[in-house]
């Protein structure tokens, strides 16, 4: 059986939309997935510093209470909310809790405060946790968990956990979580780092 010209050249052009809109669904394809990625790295670099940052703020706290309180470092290194009972004072009602804590810097006297978790929730598939930890930019374009908010959505937790080793040993875990379009599972970065009250 013998094809007409004009069937030929009907089949020839099937098969060459096939091969164009193949190679075009592939572009896309491959763009979509770009994308995602480009998007993913990025969040995880942004991730990475506000993990970063907030070890450091933790850090800052410590080293702001052994220079107001240099009298007494030993009793006052790792007290909460820059308290003054602590010089020579051996209780340690005013120090920092083992706990689940946000961090902010307020703005009249330019300290770090801790402030604790209030949520039981621990997982950011739970709305209450995302709400109580979420990650803003304010007006300088700085990351901050309190003041006001920019029309930035935020995809960010953040939550710093703190627990002690012993009397001079504090461990400081910095997790941040977030979720976009590469994946379903939210993603995670987890730094850790221990503070030691190295001057007592």
């Amino acid at each position: 059986m013998f094809l007409t010209k004009k069937a030929t050249s009907i089949i020839e052009a099937m098969v060459i939309l096939f091969i164009v809109t193949s190679w075009v669904v592939w572009m896309f394809l491959v763009f979509w997935k770009s994308q995602k990625l480009s998007e993913s790295t990025s969040n995880k670099i942004q991730a990475i510093q506000i993990a970063r940052e907030w070890i450091e703020a933790v850090k800052n706290i410590r080293d702001t209470n052994w220079i107001l309180f240099s009298s007494d470092v030993s009793n006052c290194w790792n007290i909460d909310n820059y308290n003054n009972t602590c010089v020579w004072n051996n209780s340690t009602t005013n120090d920092i809790s083992a706990w689940s804590y946000k961090i902010y810097q307020n703005s009249s006297d330019n300290k770090w405060y801790l402030s604790k978790k209030n949520t039981s929730e621990t997982e950011y598939k739970k709305s209450d946790y995302r709400n109580e930890m979420k990650v803003w930019l304010d007006s300088n374009w700085f990351f901050t968990q309190t003041g006001t908010m920019t029309e930035i959505k935020p995809i960010f937790t953040r939550e710093i956990k703190i627990s002690y080793l012993s009397t001079s040993k504090m461990q400081i875990i910095s997790l941040v979580q977030w979720k976009d379009l590469a994946s379903d599972i939210p993603h995670k970065v987890e730094f850790k780092s221990i503070l030691t009250n190295w001057k007592k």
